[in-house]
């Protein structure tokens, strides 16, 4: 049996769900309320060990063939504070997808000692970006007070990072693959793929669906002051270090005064490229309704 997989942005710890009105848009329009935000225990690792062919049309069922039995890839992305990681496990724990896969953590074993990427960062930047006590590692302090501080040593350090975390997705995804295809238990067939700048690394050839999850700024910063403990003033310079970051970037995923979607959002649904937005300014019961009824709906998904 084949495999649909899902991708999820943003990259970021489990976020809480604390005020009333999560929304999907796509065809159809929902919008619930709930009273009490709740947390959600996000402990799923997952690590990459064999390749798989994803990206080819055999490995999708074949050009211009739909196959509803195959397992589908869906991308989710989202601002800082928007709670896209905890509707990527939600997802799994709750609404049966096969499995959830965060780049931001395969980012982290492409940096590994001895890996090329590392080889290729320190070409980049310079061995004085190196640990002192260990050559054979990245010190990120170092590299961080570089890319941080400069977009273009950032767009640089993600242009070589980016193939590498997407080999290591596609290794994964073969992996669970063929973990599904002999326990085929989850009544979703959907493997979630969980990335913060998802929509920049045009990887949409690889998804069957890329959603956005967004939130008002207001919740935003509540949720990065209760589950961080970050005050106004840090949480608000996180929100706008992200300001020109497409899709989560700004106003692009923060609802608008009327609680709907931003016209960048809207212009990359009309391309084809996002399929869904879900607006998590709610409870976690209230967004589990949101996800649900988006999975439900067919104009959710490119195929």
């Amino acid at each position: 049996k084949n495999i649909h997989l899902l991708f999820i942005l943003p990259l970021t710890t489990a976020a809480f769900c604390i005020r009333p009105t999560s929304r999907v848009f796509g065809t159809a329009s929902i919008r619930n309320r709930f009273e009490a935000p709740l947390s959600l225990k996000l402990q799923r690792n997952l690590h990459p060990r064999q390749p798989s062919m994803l990206g080819s049309e055999s490995a999708r069922g074949g050009k211009g063939m739909p196959d509803n039995n195959r397992t589908k890839i869906l991308g989710i992305c989202g601002g800082i504070g928007s709670g896209k990681s905890t509707a990527c496990q939600l997802m799994v724990d709750s609404l049966g997808c096969v499995a959830r896969i965060d780049a931001d953590k395969l980012a982290h074993v492409v940096y590994e000692p001895g890996s090329k990427a590392l080889e290729e960062i320190a070409k980049e930047f310079g061995k004085d970006i190196l640990d002192d006590s260990d050559n054979t590692q990245i010190d990120r302090k170092k590299l961080g007070a570089i890319v941080f501080s400069d977009a273009k040593s950032m767009s640089k350090l993600e242009h070589i990072v980016w193939p590498h975390v997407r080999e290591k997705i596609e290794e994964r995804i073969g992996e669970i693959t063929n973990e599904h295809q002999s326990c085929a238990t989850s009544p979703n067939k959907i493997i979630i793929v969980e990335a913060a700048l998802l929509l920049e690394t045009n990887w949409h050839d690889l998804l069957d669906g890329l959603w956005v999850i967004q939130s008002s700024q207001s919740v935003a910063m509540q949720r990065l002051k209760d589950t961080r403990g970050l005050t106004d003033d840090e949480a608000l310079i996180r929100i706008r270090a992200q300001e020109k970051r497409r899709g989560i970037g700004g106003s692009a995923s923060r609802t608008t005064d009327d609680g709907g979607i931003s016209d960048k959002l809207r212009e990359e649904m009309e391309h084809g490229v996002v399929t869904a937005v879900i607006t998590n300014d709610g409870t976690l019961t209230e967004l589990q309704s949101s996800l649900e009824k988006a999975l439900c709906n067919p104009a959710s998904f490119k195929r």
